[in-house]
């Protein structure tokens, strides 16, 4: 009944909160009695919450109890809070951060980056192909652990390719271009193909190409004869043919990262109340591997997924069959995986320098996904609050993520310091 990780990471001054409906695999949690005891903190109906202070740095059992009515005693399970207190790296640090269409905007990478620049000022360096402000990272929506193993030539970071027959010059390289409002860099002149890259801002899948590109501040026209995508996947190496992130840190000239943290992927458990997630349970294991050879002085943090909205917003995505429809029977196998991800961690092949951060605990499933107030039914004008979207939050929701994010980045920077 009750779902939690090793740990939880705390940092001083900073609001932690546990809601028990990303703790208790029940379709209502709230048909049970739940107490946390912990000798720091408060319990409410919802969840348990506790804001360290400077002096409460140290590590804290907490244990959930699920009662019934009655007072029988049903379930107990123990998780330790490990306070932190910020510390200023012993070097400064770059930072890799990779995800699937929840990571695409940036927000919770840019929480975290932003919360430590505070206090610490250019002290960490986020880097990547995408951009929110100063922050890098790699965000693709739909893609599961096996699409990074794959070439893909539909992605927000795709290159754009496109034959004309105007002229267009060497010292046009790296000028900025406009199609359809959105900003390209040309990189490349080959003939008559010019290749150009995205820019800040510009990362909807394979947009619309419409029939000229503008340079920028300019009436620079050319006429587009034919136009594709390629070169999706960051990571994909296309002379050898395989994953490769020695090859994206050098052809995107990068600093190679110490700290990497991965945020995938509810992408591909679609089977309600399942444990059979084959190609996470293959390809999980193989990224980690590879990112390990590739960056061996490196710690990688791994990010559980949070839950799915519990009212209404995965039927108003997914409708009333086929995938992911079954929003408790998909919870069931969010809440399988992520069990299994923390147990790969802790794994004799990982354990050193792979951690786990469990997120859906760490997020209010029930009110920071995005909602409409509409009629509770046609005859009437009473409004109740329905979910419109099943699996990707709101901003607040995002927010939030970044506020884990950022206890975790803490705790990561201490590992990172503590090593010998």
């Amino acid at each position: 009944m009750i779902s939690l990780p090793t740990k939880y990471y705390l940092t001083i001054n900073e609001p932690f909160e546990l809601f028990f409906r990303g703790i208790i695999r029940k379709h209502n949690p709230y048909l049970y009695y739940i107490i946390a005891e912990c000798e720091k903190g408060f319990t409410y109906n919802r969840y348990f919450t506790y804001t360290p202070v400077v002096g409460e740095e140290g590590e804290y059992p907490l244990t959930i109890h699920v009662y019934s009515d009655g007072g029988k005693l049903l379930e107990s399970k123990t998780t330790i809070l490990v306070v932190n207190k910020q510390v200023a790296p012993i070097k400064p640090l770059n930072i890799l951060c990779i995800g699937d269409s929840e990571t695409i905007n940036g927000v919770w990478p840019d929480t975290g980056f932003n919360k430590y620049n505070e206090l610490y000022p250019n002290m960490l360096n986020f880097i990547g192909t995408m951009h929110r402000g100063k922050t890098g990272y790699e965000g693709y929506g739909g893609w599961q652990w096996k699409t990074f193993f794959e070439y893909q030539d539909e992605s927000p970071t795709t290159n754009l390719v496109v034959e004309t027959k105007d002229f267009v010059q060497n010292n046009d390289i790296d000028t900025i271009w406009i199609n359809n409002n959105l900003k390209w860099k040309l990189r490349k002149i080959e003939g008559n193909a010019l290749t150009f890259s995205r820019l800040e801002g510009n990362y909807k899948v394979n947009p619309e190409i419409t029939s000229e590109m503008i340079l920028e501040n300019s009436n620079k026209k050319i006429k587009i004869e034919n136009s594709k995508y390629i070169d999706g996947n960051p990571f994909w190496n296309n002379e050898t043919g395989k994953l490769d992130f020695k090859d994206y840190i050098k052809k995107n000239k990068l600093e190679e990262p110490d700290l990497i943290f991965t945020f995938l992927t509810g992408n591909g458990l679609y089977m309600p109340y399942s444990e059979d997630f084959t190609n996470h349970k293959k390809y999980a294991p193989l990224f980690l591997e590879n990112l390990h050879q590739a960056f061996p002085n490196a710690l990688i943090g791994v990010m559980g997924i949070e839950l799915s909205c519990p009212n209404g917003g995965v039927t108003a995505c997914y409708g009333a069959s086929g995938y992911y429809h079954d929003w408790f029977g998909y919870t069931i196998t969010a809440f399988n995986y992520d069990e299994w991800l923390e147990k790969l961690t802790l794994t004799d092949e990982f354990k050193d320098f792979v951690f786990y951060n469990d997120i859906k605990g760490q997020f209010d499933s029930e009110y920071n996904y995005p909602t409409i107030n509409q009629k509770v039914n046609k005859r009437n004008e009473l409004t109740e609050r329905l979910g419109v979207n099943g699996l990707h939050p709101s901003m607040n929701g995002y927010l939030q993520i970044g506020d884990a994010f950022y206890q975790f980045l803490v705790e990561m920077i201490i590992k990172y310091n503590n090593q010998k």
